[in-house]
């Protein structure tokens, strides 16, 4: 058990942290920050079948969708895997995008994670920063979709407390999004009643992120 803990701490400190993103010149970019749900954890073709591919394809050759998410991270800074700990936190700061979709919380719902104050004050802190950025960049904070029991064992994977997300995140997030003035799209309202688009129950099949592709293209027309 201790040896299975290590590999598993090692393969998601390390192993899970993608190469950097390459920033293609005289394009929109959209810098999409999160954990494994943003990264394409669930699908096979990563490259292919994640929410930030199907939204380029949507948007156009005009724009670049960046994928910053890494699996297992937090955001709270005394999380297990803080996001803020990792070098896509400040190569995200960095590329100057002029558009920022934030989804982090799902792993914030695990119990040896969760601490309601500090998640609030964390996120406010987090955002803040994105939104305060030179380039003042349009930022866009969203609920972690719903968190569904996986088929094979009939209870949420990965230690997540779904009624956490339920109850208290999504609250969060909505009530921080309107003090910094910030947009916000509801992901956990549109994936309620959806677990066909979830081979695990917790990270969106491919069918799944197409369907949250295309909600987020109609919010960033609609919104802009």
């Amino acid at each position: 058990m201790i040896i299975n803990d290590i590999l598993s701490h090692f393969v998601l400190k390390y192993l899970m942290v993608p190469k950097s993103p390459k920033i293609l010149p005289d394009k929109t970019h959209i810098a999409c920050i999160g954990d494994s749900i943003t990264y394409g954890a669930g699908v096979k073709g990563r490259t292919e079948q994640t929410w930030e591919y199907y939204l380029n394809q949507i948007l156009g050759q005009d724009y670049q969708v960046i994928n910053y998410g890494i699996s297992g991270r937090t955001l709270q800074d005394e999380g297990d895997y803080p996001y803020r700990a990792d070098k896509f936190y400040s190569e995200s700061l960095n590329c100057s995008a002029e558009i920022y979709l934030i989804m982090l919380g799902t792993n914030d719902a695990k119990p040896y994670n969760w601490n309601e104050e500090r998640y609030e004050r964390e996120f406010h802190s987090f955002c803040k920063e994105y939104r305060d950025l030179r380039n003042h960049p349009r930022v866009i904070v969203m609920t972690p979709p719903q968190c569904y029991a996986d088929p094979k064992t009939g209870k949420v994977g990965f230690d997540i407390n779904a009624e956490t997300i339920d109850r208290c995140i999504t609250g969060i997030i909505k009530r921080q999004a309107e003090n910094l003035k910030l947009e916000v799209i509801d992901l956990h309202e549109l994936t309620q009643n959806h677990e066909d688009w979830f081979d695990d129950g917790v990270h969106p099949n491919a069918l799944g992120n197409q369907m949250i592709a295309e909600h987020l293209a109609v919010q960033l027309a609609n919104e802009s």
